[in-house]
């Protein structure tokens, strides 16, 4: 090869690799620095959370009232997105009117009772943004069964006793990541059960239950903020 040839291959060479050349473009989207997306730690979490139990009004007016509740709940991840949960919730302390139908009007007013109530449930829960927080939020969707008891036993002068129910719920929820194992969560719970009255409450000329049905379900409210504690990143 002449002395002429290597120096024109020479500066072909230098001239697609000098500044005439393109810059290479080798990031495609976020930075990870800047991403607003960070991965979740854990496959495993317990948290302790407290809140509210406010039961919906039951046709018969006889439901507990709202009160505190203390919630302990355990999760396992399934797959990135979705984790089985088991929750147990406790009111210590829940109003309940008592009513004679054996009466009308104010005088069916019989007073009150206090119960500790136990709500249990296992179900599924689903992250909406996959394994990754969003600006440190993760948005929850959730369903579960279980059962809600208030441990009595013994009919009150009415012939009622709330005693032990299915439920069925849903609700949405939020995780609040903090770059560490711990982290907040908050969720808002539909928990349905059913009412079973005694059939003194429709009866009468002026039923408790004018519609007839003594097994109405009733749809109740649960509000929950906690902390939880994340294992086996």
């Amino acid at each position: 090869m002449t002395t002429g040839r290597l120096v024109l291959r020479a500066l072909v060479v230098l001239g697609l690799g000098g500044p005439l050349a393109p810059p290479v473009q080798a990031q495609v989207g976020h930075d990870p620095a800047s991403s607003p997306y960070e991965d979740l730690r854990g496959r495993q979490a317990a948290t302790i959370g407290i809140g509210t139990l406010a039961p919906g009004r039951d046709p018969a007016g006889v439901a507990p009232r709202s009160g505190l509740m203390l919630t302990g709940r355990y999760e396992i991840q399934l797959t990135r997105p979705l984790w089985f949960f088991a929750r147990l919730g406790i009111a210590p302390s829940l109003e309940r009117p008592i009513k004679d139908p054996l009466f009308t009007d104010a005088q069916r007013a019989a007073g009150t009772e206090r119960h500790l109530m136990v709500l249990s449930e296992v179900g599924l829960n689903m992250n909406l943004t996959g394994n990754k927080s969003w600006r440190r939020i993760v948005p929850q969707l959730h369903g579960a069964i279980g059962f809600v008891t208030d441990g009595v036993t013994r009919f009150d002068l009415g012939g009622y006793k709330f005693g032990s129910a299915f439920t069925v719920s849903y609700g949405l929820g939020a995780r609040v990541t903090t770059g560490t194992p711990w982290e907040l969560h908050a969720d808002l719970t539909r928990v349905h059960w059913k009412y079973s009255y005694p059939d003194a409450y429709g009866t009468g000329p002026d039923p408790l239950v004018s519609n007839g049905r003594l097994g109405p379900w009733v749809g109740n409210s649960v509000l929950q903020l906690g902390v939880s504690r994340f294992f086996f990143r």
